[in-house]
């Protein structure tokens, strides 16, 4: 084994080429004019050395030449020949692009590994795809100030990004949203969300993004705002190294007070002290980690001295905010393994960065009062239910890497394995201040929280020609089997809790343990998400009535996938009178008041000063599973020489269950395995509840199984051979998330609001009407104007609950009636005076959604409807709303200023705004919280001092931008606070060098 690794260490550190030093190389690639794709097996002919080569899949060749000046002739059946001069120099690499067709086209786009991640190529993508889509390459990544995909995609146009992470395309929430990695369907790190959060990957690591808004066929069909795929680095044409270090200074955090606590190890992943203890995970699920009595359970001895097992820090630890810090490394290399053509490719690359944070945030909830009727709502004003003022320190790991390789076995044969693994975690410190005014009390609530995300991903695919004729296109089949698994480990979230009466008696007056829960609790939880899935495209070339080149596409699709959520809550209960030992008062460290010796059996103290026990009151877990199997056909035709159509049709069979129970009821009778019967029919579902043969949370059961068939129509039609207008229309699907389908809720800190799911969720239905019109001025510069609407039925939209005597607001999932977006996008890109070069992308957008109808709300508040009624335990505010998070306006602005002739130094300016947005839906009669419309500058220096070194220097956020969500009180014509806090700005450096 240890040959074999010495082996491929010299091979990637030492090139072939060095071996042949008095030979120079001859590279390219060739592109057919009309589609834009590679042409395979054109034949490259140097008669002077009688020397021949022939393209591959990709439309690539390399040839082996004596230093000197040759005639090189380029062929194909059914292109005109070329021939180019061509001086080779000993131990250099030559290129040359050709063009097989009548036009002769500037930019070439290809599917090549080491062309497609500039700026022109994946414009020349947008220009060719069938589609509508926008995206951002791995050139374009390098100059902005980005860490991570999700900083990344905000720059595309159309896309707003929620708490860094979450995308919205075209104003649809995060739920509307999918992602592909290297083509591949994967699963989310977070058990609350159906959305991956683009922050898991690392910005070192992708190659391009590309957002695709309007459905193909080809496509999975659960495409709604957009489909977002990331593609990672590939192995390059001749060896590379590189390697990246960083550094920067957050002015809110850095050399300022910074509270931490020792959770990961140096990869983000949780340490072992951290876990839960195997004396409680190692009994069975159906066994409450709680003390019995005489009829049986635990013995007391044995919960209480469970606390010794437990990590007993409680208090994080305190020194001055570090510096964050990151580098990435990368190496790979591309050879020949004999004459006759193979070829092998490898890249490995490795990416970790840590990043410090600290802010301090305002938040506050209300009730609503209304001196006339609840109708009236411009006489509705607002009571304070809680307010809190938090210092939040946050510790954010990343760690990535990647191993790609690919093997050419043959011409136009080649198969690849690229393998992703990547974890991101947070360490987080929470210390609050607030109110509470139902109970009329002041509090202090301390909250310790690491969280871990990894995603697994490996992908075995193959790229394959068939040549049936010599003369004939040659067939393309693409598959791939893919398996994802994404993990969430949150364990060991501690709370404390102090309170005192407000107003207090004195100033003096102390505060004293809470002595309930959450107060002395400690929380794990635990998701793992599997998707197991297998992928074939097959391409058939024709010619059109009038000879234009067609193809027709089919393939298939099966996709398995497995979710578990497991949640336990551990508490503690005082046997004593609280305040009767100093360590129930504030600042009493929790390790001194949870010290393991309170909680032990003694003679004198036989049930102990405290007891250590489970809470298992709700459901605290979930088992879910979907499989879904796929058929497309999908045709490319030109209709005449400028106008295409692409379109066809796709069929999808999916089934979704979702079971959630207690841990303790595991293998209750209690615990079935059906629902409901027939969900869609609310009366009979209703029946059934009322007739005890269902529970209101339908057993804990989701179930859903649809049979859907999804046509796409889109016309391409060039105006001239740099303009488009593309006309789409589509219909498409979004499913229930596995979660959204559990009526399991959590609240992760003191005062937070609690999300239950809803098992009986239905899908959402999408019509989708696109046009767009595009103008490619030059390979670099572009201007787009388009225009969409969708109409959608039973959109799945977050409302509010009915909640009495907590400081915590309820929501739930429902299916409401209908809604629509419509909305108009430009982007423009411009170089000026060969010295300046601007950027701008903006879109405007409008949405409506009908939650419930007045009729049902109306029945179900006069109390003329049964209690069991769904719609009985639903209290939104507005019955018509714009989308959850979607913003009216959203732009970008780039100015670059290139300082040199040679462009070696840019400054460049970016800038992104949004507008107002709703951050919170409004229930039990609170206006929606509205997350106030800011801009974020950052300013980028880069500096290329030759073909080896790079450097970068940032300032984020440079002006510090407010962050701010409020609710307005109609009777006062107030905004009230509901949040708000600042990011700080961060100033950073990074140098990048290349060894090849």
């Amino acid at each position: 084994m240890k040959n074999i690794i010495l082996t491929i260490i010299i091979i990637l550190l030492f090139p072939v080429t060095l071996f042949a030093q008095a030979a120079g190389n001859l590279k390219g690639t060739i592109i057919d004019s009309e589609n834009g794709e590679a042409v395979f097996g054109a034949t490259i002919v140097v008669r002077s050395e009688k020397k021949f080569a022939k393209t591959d899949f990709d439309g690539k060749y390399d040839l082996s030449l004596p230093a000197g000046s040759y005639e090189v002739e380029y062929q194909m059946y059914g292109y005109a020949p070329q021939k180019r001069t061509i001086n080779i120099v000993a131990g250099k690499t030559q290129s040359m692009n050709v063009t097989f067709g009548a036009q002769t086209l500037e930019t070439v786009e290809v599917k090549d590994r080491a062309i497609n991640n500039t700026e022109a190529s994946m414009l020349a993508m947008q220009r060719k795809s069938a589609s509508v889509s926008d995206g951002i390459s791995q050139e374009a990544i390098k100059k902005s100030p980005d860490s991570s995909a999700g900083d990344v995609v905000r720059r595309v146009t159309g896309i707003t990004l929620i708490g860094g992470k979450y995308v919205f395309v075209r104003g649809l929430g995060e739920r509307y949203s999918n992602t592909l990695l290297n083509d591949s369907i994967i699963p989310s790190t977070e058990p609350d969300k159906r959305v991956v959060p683009l922050d898991i990957f690392p910005a070192g690591l992708i190659k391009n993004i590309r957002v695709i808004k309007t459905f193909l066929p080809e496509d999975i069909g659960e495409f709604s705002g957009g489909l977002v795929k990331i593609e990672t680095q590939e192995y390059p044409d001749q060896f590379q190294m590189n390697l990246s270090l960083g550094v920067a200074r957050n002015m809110n955090t850095t050399g300022k007070e910074f509270k931490s606590f020792n959770a990961v190890d140096f990869f983000g992943r949780p340490n072992a002290d951290m876990q839960m203890p195997k004396l409680i995970s190692g009994m069975p699920n159906e066994v409450p980690y709680e003390p019995g009595n005489r009829f049986g359970g635990l013995p007391a001895t044995l919960t209480n001295i469970t606390p010794v097992f437990f990590n007993n820090q409680w208090t994080p630890k305190t020194e001055p905010g570090p510096y964050d810090k990151n580098f990435s490394f990368s190496v790979g290399n591309s050879f020949k393994t004999t004459e006759s053509g193979q070829r092998l490719g490898l890249l490995i690359g490795v990416t970790r960065s840590e990043e410090y944070r600290f802010r301090e945030e305002k938040s506050k909830r209300y009730i609503p009062s209304n001196p006339i009727s609840a109708q009236f709502k411009d006489t509705t004003f607002l009571n304070k239910l809680q307010e809190q003022d938090a210092a939040i320190y946050n510790t954010e790991t990343n760690f990535g890497a990647n191993v790609n390789l690919a093997y050419e076995f043959t011409k136009g044969q080649s198969v690849y394995l690229k393998n992703l693994y990547t974890i991101n975690s947070d360490t987080n410190v929470r210390q609050s201040s607030g109110v509470n005014y139902i109970d009329n009390f002041q509090f202090l609530a301390d909250t310790n929280t690491v969280t871990s995300r990894s995603l697994l991903n490996t992908t075995l695919g193959g790229d394959h020609a068939l040549q049936f004729g010599k003369m004939a296109r040659p067939h393309k089949l693409d598959w791939n089997l893919s398996f994802s698994e994404a993990t969430r480990d949150e364990p060991n979230l501690t709370q404390q809790v102090w309170r005192r009466s407000d107003p207090p008696s004195s100033v003096s007056q102390p505060y004293l343990r809470l002595g309930n829960n959450p107060d002395g609790s400690r929380f794990f939880s635990a998701s793992k998400d599997q998707v197991k899935q297998i992928n074939v495209k097959y391409e058939i070339p024709f010619e059109q009535w009038d000879g234009l080149k067609s193809a027709l596409k089919i393939g298939g699709l099966a996709m398995d996938r497995y979710k578990d959520f497991r949640f336990r809550e551990f508490g503690v209960k005082y046997n004593s009178a609280i305040g009767s030992n100093i360590a129930d008062y504030w600042p009493a460290p929790g390790e001194l008041t949870y010290n393991a010796s309170d909680f032990l059996v003694t003679k004198d103290n036989p049930s102990g000063k405290k007891t250590f026990s489970e809470r298992q009151i709700e459901p605290n877990a979930y088992d879910a599973m979907q499989r879904m199997q796929a058929s497309f056909a999908q045709v490319d035709l030109p209709l005449m020489p400028k106008l295409r159509f692409i379109g066809g049709v796709r069929f999808e069979d999916s089934y979704q269950k979702v079971k959630t129970f207690r841990l303790r009821d595991s293998s209750s009778i209690s615990n079935v395995d059906y629902g409901c019967g027939d969900t869609n029919n609310e009366d009979v579902r209703v029946a059934l509840v009322n007739s005890n043969v269902c529970r209101q949370d339908n057993n804990g059961i989701g179930e859903i199984r649809t049979k859907d068939k999804l046509p796409s129509v889109n016309f391409v039609y060039e105006v001239h051979k740099d303009m488009n207008l593309r006309l789409g229309y589509t219909q498409t699907i979004t499913r229930p998330d596995l979660r959204e389908l559990s009526p399991f809720g959590f609240t992760p800190y003191f005062g937070a609001d609690r999300i239950f799911g809803n098992p009986n969720l239905n899908r959402t239905y999408i019509h989708n009407y696109d046009v767009r019109w595009e103008y490619y001025l030059t390979q670099l510069d572009y201007i787009g104007i388009g225009a969409f609407y969708k109409q959608m039925s039973d959109p799945i939209e977050m409302i509010g609950r009915p909640v009495a005597g907590s400081i915590s607001a309820q929501f739930t999932y429902t299916n409401a009636q209908q809604a629509y977006i419509r909305g108009i996008e430009f982007d423009y890109r411009k170089e000026f005076l060969d010295r300046f070069r601007f950027e701008t992308n903006f879109f405007f957008i409008k949405s409506r959604v009908d939650v419930l109808s007045w009729n049902t709300y109306a029945i179900a508040k006069a109390g003329l409807m049964d209690s069991n009624n769904k719609a009985f335990a639903y209290d939104p505010t507005n019955l018509s709303r714009a989308l959850q998070g979607q913003s009216d306006f959203v732009y970008n602005l780039k100015f670059d200023w290139f300082i040199t002739e040679k462009k070696n130094q840019t400054i460049g300016v970016y800038y992104n705004f949004f507008g107002n947005r709703i951050y919170a839906v409004g229930a039990n009669g609170t206006p929606d919280a509205i997350e106030r419309g800011v801009g974020l500058t950052d300013i980028v220096y880069t500096y290329k001092h030759d073909d080896r070194l790079d450097l970068k220097a940032a300032a984020k956020n440079i002006m510090d931008t407010r962050f701010k969500v409020f609710q307005r009180s109609e009777l006062t014509g107030q905004d009230e606070l509901f949040l708000s806090y600042r990011i700080g700005v961060t100033f950073s450096v990074a140098a990048t060098y290349k060894f090849n």
